[in-house]
């Protein structure tokens, strides 16, 4: 199974911070997909956390090595004119900011042209709020999907980064890039 994954979630993976032993167990099943914004946002949120102290720049920089050794692994949602156009509309229906915007009108692409359901993983409130609004299914990292929107909340659903898309999973347009799959080496005789 494909899952959307944000980069308020994909930040988890590499970030220690609440959300992120769920997120990083989540990782292990499935296959992700996520926006070609994600490259930047999730290497912005490192990068921000680092200039404000969270962690020395020998960590960042291990951290942004570890994400760009995972994006080729996640399938790409490129940025079309049909993403942007879908981004413009959704930022008049919900109070998103523009990355939020894309973000969602990604996982809406994502899930039309796979004609089924695709979870969606984020951790921004309003994000979330826009994506259950628009239909998708959406699990809180505490107390479910059916979790209370009106309380604080905190929103994970699972994503394998490094597993190609699951079986019956046919990515079928130019925005979508597949990952792509690492060959192992072996080791030669002699």
């Amino acid at each position: 199974m494909t899952r959307y994954f944000d980069a308020s979630a994909l930040v988890k993976r590499y970030v220690r911070e609440t959300g992120s032993t769920t997120v990083r167990r989540l990782l292990a099943t499935g296959s992700a997909a996520t926006s070609r914004l994600s490259d930047v946002e999730v290497s912005s949120a490192i990068v921000r956390r680092a200039r404000e102290g969270a962690f020395t720049t020998d960590e960042r920089d291990l951290m942004l090595a570890a994400f760009q050794h995972d994006v080729p692994a996640l399938a790409m949602v490129e940025l079309t004119s049909e993403i942007a156009a879908d981004a413009r509309t959704l930022l008049l229906r919900y109070p998103l900011r523009a990355g939020d915007a894309v973000q969602l009108a990604s996982g809406l692409y994502l899930q039309r042209h796979l004609a089924r359901p695709v979870p969606f993983v984020a951790y921004d409130r309003r994000l979330v709020l826009a994506a259950r609004a628009e239909g998708f299914v959406v699990t809180g990292a505490r107390g479910g999907p059916q979790r209370d929107l009106r309380k604080p909340m905190r929103i994970v659903e699972g994503v394998g980064v490094g597993n190609p898309p699951a079986p019956g999973d046919r990515l079928p347009t130019r925005a979508i890039r597949r990952p792509r799959t690492r060959k192992r080496r072996r080791p030669q005789k002699g």
